[in-house]
This record gives structure tokens, C-alpha cells and sequence, in this order.
């Protein structure tokens, strides 16, 4: 009796292709599903649940180490692009203004409220329009931080230093650092939703 031929589904080069196929539609049925590691959930003001240190603040924090500015920090736990004096960062102004210009491409700039707020934060980008748009809705967040839990919540004013749109903590009486703990965050998430609209991070001093 002929034993029968061997069609093209049942070589053995073929069933491993077949295999192979298999094994990616399965993976791809998976990821659809939801099987698979999906993004962090995000607030109402953009932010990560986890801290939301977008990719490309981090990216901008390592391209300024990369180009000689090796103490240059990472985006805080909000998601604030790192920011400090060059001298304190051991560098002279002039080294820092270039890797600025060299790093800032990473940086997106697709118009979002809140890539205009890092912008002017970074860079000093801060058009009279931004500061009193930014200026309105993060008094409406600090109102709301004070009316939940964190009575000294001061309103937002203009740094001295390069008329940035700033949170002074300290001049408030508050340790800057309070900002980050695990109850502070809650409220300030909490008042992101209540508020009702995007509330950049602006930094705190």
C-alpha cells in the first residue's frame, strides 16, 4: 500500500510555518484582549497614576547628561522636566545652553497646554497669554487643594527668575517636599477631576 505524498500543509518546513503563524495570531488575540501589559492609567490632568515621567522628559533628562551635564535630574515624581541653576549643576552656563539647544528637539511640541507649561518651565518659552491661562486654572486647583485637606495651599505666582509660573511652598510655610507625599498626591488627583479641566504641573519651591 502507498503510503501517501507529502502535501505542502504536512512537511515539516511547512507545519513550522503554520506554527509560527499560529503562535503570532494567538499573541496578537492576547494583546488585543487586554492579556498583555497595557499603558499606566492617567488622571484628568494627563498624568501618570504612577508618576507620570513621559518618555520624552526622560529622554531630555538623559540627552543633557549626554552632553556634558552629567548631574542633570530626572523629571519629578509629576513629571516636571528636571530644572536648576548650571552652576549648580557644575557646568558653566554656556556648556548648558548648548546642550539645551542640542536636547530640546526630544522634547514634543505638538501644542498641548502642558507641553507649553514645560516649555516655558524649561526654556523661559512663557507668552503673557500662557502665564495668565496657567495663572487662572492652577488658582482654581490650589482653591480646591485648600478646600481638601491642604489648607496651606498657596495660589500660584511669577518666579523672580525668568517669569516662570511657579508654586511657592516655602514662602507659604510648607516644606516643598510635602508636595510628594502619598496623601498630597491623592488630593491633588482628586482636584484635577474636580476642577474639570487640564491643570499642568507647575513646579514648587
Amino acid at each position: 500500500m502507498r503510503s501517501p505524498r507529502n502535501t505542502d500543509a504536512t512537511r515539516p518546513g511547512a507545519r513550522s510555518h503554520v506554527l509560527r503563524v499560529a503562535a503570532a495570531i494567538a499573541a496578537t488575540v492576547l494583546v488585543l484582549a487586554g492579556c498583555g501589559p497595557g499603558p499606566a492609567s492617567t488622571d484628568a490632568g494627563g498624568t501618570s497614576a504612577t508618576g507620570s515621567m513621559s518618555p520624552s522628559a526622560i529622554a531630555f533628562s538623559a540627552c543633557m547628561r549626554g552632553h556634558g551635564v552629567p548631574s542633570y535630574p530626572d523629571p519629578d515624581i509629576k513629571g516636571m522636566p528636571g530644572r536648576a541653576d548650571p552652576r549648580q549643576l557644575g557646568v558653566s552656563p554656556a556648556l548648558f545652553q548648548v546642550a539645551e539647544r542640542t536636547c530640546r528637539p526630544l522634547l514634543p511640541t505638538d501644542g498641548s497646554l502642558q507641553q507649553q507649561t514645560q516649555r516655558c518651565v524649561l526654556f523661559g518659552e512663557c507668552p503673557q497669554a500662557l502665564v495668565q491661562q496657567l495663572l487662572a486654572i492652577e488658582r482654581q486647583w490650589a482653591q480646591c487643594l485648600r478646600a481638601h485637606g491642604v489648607p496651606n495651599w498657596p495660589d500660584p505666582v511669577i518666579s523672580a527668575k525668568g517669569g516662570r509660573p511657579v508654586f511657592d511652598l516655602s514662602g507659604a510655610g510648607m516644606d516643598p517636599r510635602s508636595a510628594n507625599t502619598p496623601q498630597a498626591l491623592a488630593e491633588e488627583a482628586a482636584c484635577r477631576q474636580l476642577v474639570g479641566s487640564s491643570v499642568p504641573n507647575l513646579p514648587t519651591t
